[in-house]
């Protein structure tokens, strides 16, 4: 699937061009249902070919000449995509991007200058990286999750001096007595077992944080300690990225370990999700940093003041060109932009479904708010 530069990138090169943005639903499990995205994107299709009935005949051929390409694309599904969801951005003359994507999306067709790229946008929260780490107190599996597919990336080892210190380890020479001078063979090795490990938790630590970028998620399981000892090492530099998971035990299987990552990963984004948007509420009325509510949202993208946009699925799927709108404006300022977390999506529906965190305060902090609950 396309990075977020790439999409942005897309955008920006189609953006004078008459564009079909084809998404389509590949969730059903029931195989008497897996044709059923047909059914609902010829329907879409007819819808558009009924609004263009009083258009060019030239805008006509160029949405048929679409549509085209969109059927040689389709024809290699027999009945289902084989992916949650896929998407589509075609223009007269070239097919820019045809690919499954790795979490459901909506079936819907729209034509239009430029792509339709709001639904996308939930689907780049799978290229953020998860970094999974399983440890012992000897040696660190690293692995990379990402757009569904789990890597090993390499194991991380405490190299130790192995052996007893000089008389610690054998019978004691006549007039030597064991210990007296200070710890015992078994606290010299011990201690250099521990010193071992503190030196691999510092090495998983830079790699991990290295892995993971300045957005990824890191993950860790294995002996219990020895995880909770390489999170309080993450977490000073990963703070709100790194989680323990109790449940992922050193003899864990490539499955149980890509299960792992996708349910840690579910968690952190949660939380961080919650406390983003939960903030946003919490300040709405306090001060101009925030703008909560589509209305005022829009103002401030309208003022180029937006450094992280929020949208909820909802409110995306209700208010798709509206959604368009705002998430095009956002790309022009160099804004994040973020669909919200399924479990924490209600609180920012209470609002409207969209809400922002700004560069600098707005003017008006009044004029900053809007509780207006999307309709269900």
């Amino acid at each position: 699937m396309l990075t977020s530069t790439e999409l942005y990138s897309l955008l920006h090169r189609l953006r004078d061009e008459r564009v079909l943005s084809v998404y389509i639903d590949g969730t059903a499990d029931d195989p008497a249902l897996q044709r059923a995205w047909r059914v609902e994107l010829d329907r879409s299709l007819k819808d558009l070919r009924r609004g263009l009935e009083g258009s060019s005949h030239e805008e006509r051929e160029r949405f048929e000449r679409c549509v085209s390409l969109l059927d040689e694309q389709l024809a290699r599904f027999a009945g289902a995509v084989g992916a949650p969801g896929w998407v589509a951005f075609i223009t007269p003359n070239a097919v820019h991007d045809a690919e499954r994507l790795p979490v459901p999306m909506p079936t819907l067709t729209v034509w239009s200058t430029g792509i339709c790229m709001a639904p996308y946008i939930r689907a780049l929260k799978q290229r953020r990286p998860v970094v999974i780490v399983v440890a012992d107190a000897r040696k660190a599996r690293v692995y990379r999750y990402a757009v569904g597919e789990l890597a090993r990336v390499e194991t991380i080892r405490a190299h130790t001096i192995e052996g007893p210190p000089l008389h610690m380890g054998d019978a004691p020479r006549l007039g030597f007595s064991p210990g007296t001078r200070g710890r015992t063979g078994r606290d010299a090795v011990q201690r250099d077992h521990m010193e071992g490990t503190n030196r691999m938790v510092a090495d998983v630590a830079a790699k991990t944080v290295a892995l993971a970028g300045l957005s990824g998620w890191i993950l860790a399981g294995g002996i219990p300690h020895v995880a909770a000892q390489v999170v309080r090492a993450v977490d000073h530099v990963a703070a709100g990225r790194v989680l323990h998971l109790d449940s992922l035990d050193i003899h864990a299987t490539d499955a149980q370990i890509a299960t792992a990552a996708q349910q840690g990963a579910s968690r952190l984004r949660d939380a961080t999700d919650l406390r983003r948007i939960s903030e946003i509420i919490d300040r709405a009325k306090a001060d101009g940093t925030v703008a909560l509510g589509p209305a005022a949202t829009r103002r401030a993208l309208e003022q180029a003041r937006v450094r992280e946009l929020y949208l909820t699925h909802q409110y995306v799927e209700h208010h798709l060109a509206d959604a368009e709108e705002a998430v095009r404006a956002a790309v022009a300022q160099g804004a994040v932009i973020e669909e919200v977390s399924p479990n924490v999506a209600q609180r920012l529906d209470e609002h409207g479904g969209m809400g922002a965190r700004l560069r600098y305060a707005l003017p008006d902090v009044e004029g900053a708010t809007e509780v207006e609950p999307l309709s269900r």
